[in-house]
Parts: structure tokens; sequence; C-alpha cells
């Protein structure tokens, strides 16, 4: 019999931590301390909501989108998630054609993509906070109409899409996957920021994730639980 056990694919909050450019800096302000005679240690979070590993909800893109509240929270829970490596060079794309690689693509209920540039987060910060890899509009709209099944995609990059061509497609990847008006009247979960290490080589069973429901707002900051085979 197999066994499994449970990783997490989200980096750890700190203070200074890398954020994409010209975004406020996390910072972790000590109030309380035993040390200084008082009653307990306390601390206050000053984070960003796009900083680190986080889900976007719709309205991050999307005036009459769900805030990161109002989403079921059956949307953040996976029976089926699909990795896919996708190793690409700057500014590299995925494709229709790799997803159509993996024979499993049209059960899926969540994309995980390694396309090997999370590699350069802790070694080389402004390589990976450009000219980073990205889904393909093209590959958006495929997941968004050919894969029913599917709740949500997540990255091994600062953002899901290129963002020196969105400022010209108006944000299409983001619009593809997030517009509950143009696709059939549900949203899918955009993931960026994910650390896919522990998930090379191993077979996915299940992830979940518990997002903040922080009233009426644009995304969370989130950790994602993969349960893998042993």
């Amino acid at each position: 019999m197999s066994m499994s056990k449970y990783v997490e694919i989200a980096y750890p909050i700190y203070e200074g931590m890398p954020v994409y450019p010209g975004l406020p800096e996390v910072k972790i302000e000590p109030r309380e301390r035993l040390d200084k005679g008082d009653d307990w240690n306390g601390s206050v979070l000053s984070i960003y909501l796009h900083a680190g590993t986080h889900v976007d909800a719709p309205w991050h893109h999307l005036n009459n989108g769900k805030g990161i509240d109002a989403v079921p929270i059956e949307d953040f829970i996976y029976k089926k998630p699909l990795f896919i490596d996708c190793p690409l060079g700057p500014n590299g794309f995925i494709t229709i054609d790799k997803l159509k690689e993996y024979e499993d693509l049209y059960e899926a209920d969540i994309l995980l993509f390694n396309t090997g540039h999370w590699k350069y987060r802790d070694t080389d910060f402004e390589k990976y906070a450009n000219d980073f890899p990205a889904v393909s509009p093209e590959a958006a709209e495929f997941i968004r109409k050919e894969l029913p099944q599917c709740k949500a995609v997540a990255i091994d990059t600062l953002s899901i899409e290129n963002l020196t061509e969105a400022k010209s497609n108006g944000y299409f990847v983001h619009h593809a996957f997030l517009d509950h008006e143009k696709y059939a009247e549900r949203t899918m979960l955009i993931y960026e920021d994910i650390n896919p290490a522990p998930l090379i080589g191993k077979k996915l069973i299940s992830a979940f994730t518990a997002p903040l429901r922080i009233k009426n707002h644009d995304a969370s900051v989130v950790n994602i639980i993969v349960e893998i085979e042993e």
C-alpha cells in the first residue's frame, strides 16, 4: 500500500523578502516582547497582498468580480492536481501544444506550472523579477474554454502573464482566467510565485489552500499544501 505525505509549495514570509520591483516591502514590526518586560511576544505584519506566494481573486482585475472572501471554499480544494513540466527561458511562453502533451489534462482541477524559473528566486532576484516565462494568451483561452474541470492555475514566477505584453493587450491572460462573464459564469483562480521544487518527480494526489477571507479584496497571501505519494 502506497503512503502519502504533505508538502508545502509556498515561500515563507519574512521582513525584506523579495517582492516585485516597486511594490511595498514586507515589514514585521515587533510590538510586545517578553525580554522587554511585556506580558507576551506580539508583532505587526505589513504585506502587500500580491507579495510572495498568493492567490488572485477576480476583483484583482475586474471591478464586478468577486473579492477573495466571496470565492467558494471548494474552489481552493483540488482532487486532481496536474504538475506540468515546462522548462522555459526568458520571456518564454507555455503553449497549447505543451499542455496537450499531458493525458490527464482534461481531468485536472489545478495546473501547476514548473518553468524552472523558481531557481533564480533566492540566487538572483533581479533575474527572477524580470523577463520571466508566462502562460501565452492562446493557452490561457484554451485552458478556460476547453478545460471545464479546471478551477485554478499556479506558476513559479511573479505573474501568470508576460507583463510587458499585458500592458498592450489589456491583461488578457489575467482576464481569461478571472472573468466570470466572458466565460460561462465561473472564474478560475491564479496562484503566483509558487515553489514547485518539492513536487518534482513526485506523483500528486491532492492539494488545497485556505485563503485569508479579507472582505472585498483582490488577493490573499496563501500557503499551498500538496499531497504526494511517498
